[in-house]
């Protein structure tokens, strides 16, 4: 059975950052008309025309089941298939249809507000057109309709938690394994190294034999690490051992000396050197000011 609800947004709600305009799935069986006639018009489109969506709005739309295409260019067609999932984007043209010979199922959620625009941004999700393949029958999709079904329940009495819950459905799409974007696989491996550079600073690592532990090649690692953290395996080692050893210098009294080694600087000395070169303050004088 067709359902989708449309929420009309009050400027309170626009003033929470965050807020779901409409939900549905539906199902267009072979050889059906697409688009179905009965959506409002600022949802409507027909394959000649196409449509773009409010310069607030975005769409997430996922193809549960079939095949078709969608074009964000006139000409361009891009297949779909079950595990297809499009974000829509506030402006972009676009049509899209199932191929009549096999139908499809789909299920939609709109979503705008400002803090969706720092979600749906590199390096997060790539840009225009965002498609991204997952593998169908999964928990995205589980997770997908119950929280369609429960918009079209609940979502006059509880419009910021469903707006919360869509936001951490997409933020599931940056961590499934499957997801062939941004080398998905890559950003798990990469958060693995940093818990374990975080869980032993004192530990002299092994990085190439830790990218190798990872399944990655040491060369691959590095890049791929530094452009998820912004620095290289090592600089990151260390700027955590910095941000540790002054958080034991504001909160405790244990001798400077065992900082230095639990955080794994070679010695006092070079420790108390390389803390005043970074900060300006010699490792005593940091934990007077901040008493």
């Amino acid at each position: 059975m067709n359902k989708f609800l449309y929420c009309p947004i009050s400027p309170i709600q626009r003033q929470f950052g965050l807020y779901v305009t409409g939900a549905g799935h539906e199902l267009t069986k072979p050889g059906e008309p697409y688009p179905h006639e009965y959506h409002s018009s600022d949802y409507h489109f027909t394959w000649r025309n196409g449509r773009a969506l409010a310069e607030w709005e975005y769409q997430l739309l996922y193809i549960r089941e079939g095949k078709g295409t969608i074009q964000f260019t006139r000409g361009k067609s891009i297949a779909l298939g079950g595990g297809s999932v499009i974000i829509l984007h506030p402006g972009e043209w676009h049509r899209y249809r199932p191929d009549p010979r096999t139908g499809w199922s789909e299920a939609y959620i709109g979503i705008g507000g400002e803090y969706l625009r720092h979600i749906v941004s590199k390096p997060f999700f790539p840009q225009s057109p965002t498609i991204i393949r997952i593998a169908p029958n999964g928990r995205f999709d589980h997770d997908l309709l119950a929280l369609v079904n429960e918009i079209q329940t609940s979502g006059a009495e509880h419009p910021y938690t469903l707006a919360l819950k869509t936001a951490t459905l997409m933020a599931s799409l940056c961590e499934n394994p499957t997801a062939h974007h941004g080398k998905a696989s890559h950003h798990v491996a990469i958060r693995k190294a940093n818990l374990c550079i975080a869980h032993d600073l004192g530990k002299t690592i092994d990085f190439p034999a830790l990218a190798a532990q990872l399944g990655m090649g040491y060369t691959l690692f590095r890049r791929c690490f530094r452009a998820y953290n912004g620095m290289a395996p090592l600089e990151y080692q260390i700027a955590l051992r910095l941000r540790r050893a002054m958080h034991l210098l504001e909160s405790s009294s244990v001798p400077i000396a065992q900082i230095a080694e639990e955080t794994g600087f070679k010695s006092p000395a070079y420790f108390s050197k390389f803390f005043h070169d970074r900060t300006g303050l010699s490792p005593l004088r940091y934990r007077l000011s901040r008493k």
